[in-house]
């Protein structure tokens, strides 16, 4: 089992998500759900999305952040990104679902997590919708993410090693 890292200035620990951690991170996805946004307004989406999250945690790629008492505040999913490594010919990661409890905000949690699944040194992507009220395209675009595509109703970003 791999030792999470710890961030001394925040008392926030670092470690990549396993299957088992899905159900918490669920619980703080939840929570930022309206801001990203992802509807889990009946079982049938809400089950669905779970899935998703299991499998992001079960890839090896996703990660979390954990207060000094093992209470997960922020997660990043990161799942194999199966467009980019059939068209690339790469290991590219998708970036599905990413956010940091509204009480922990302001601690560089997001931008920890993403430099964490960065140093993997391969090609990363996610889709960020426009009605997204967290103001994560821009957090991509500062971490060094390029916009690459525009859809009807979100933007395709990717960042190259």
């Amino acid at each position: 089992m791999q030792q999470p890292t710890k961030d001394a200035e925040a008392d926030i620990r670092y470690r990549r998500a396993t299957k088992t951690d899905a159900a918490v991170i669920l619980t703080v996805l939840e929570e930022v759900a309206g801001e990203i946004p992802v509807l889990l307004d009946n079982p049938e989406r809400k089950n669905l999305v779970f899935a998703h999250v299991q499998t992001c945690c079960d890839s090896g790629e996703s990660w979390m952040a954990l207060t000094t008492n093992d209470r997960v505040v922020g997660f990043l999913l990161a799942e194999p990104d199966a467009q980019e490594r059939f068209f690339q010919a790469n290991q590219a990661l998708h970036l599905p679902f990413g956010g940091v409890s509204r009480n922990h905000r302001g601690q560089h949690i997001f931008s920890t997590l993403a430099e964490k699944i960065m140093a993997k040194g391969v090609p990363l992507t996610g889709t960020v919708k426009r009605a997204n009220k967290s103001g994560m395209a821009g957090r991509l675009l500062k971490l060094g993410f390029a916009k690459v595509s525009s859809g009807e109703d979100e933007d395709r970003l990717r960042w190259q090693p």
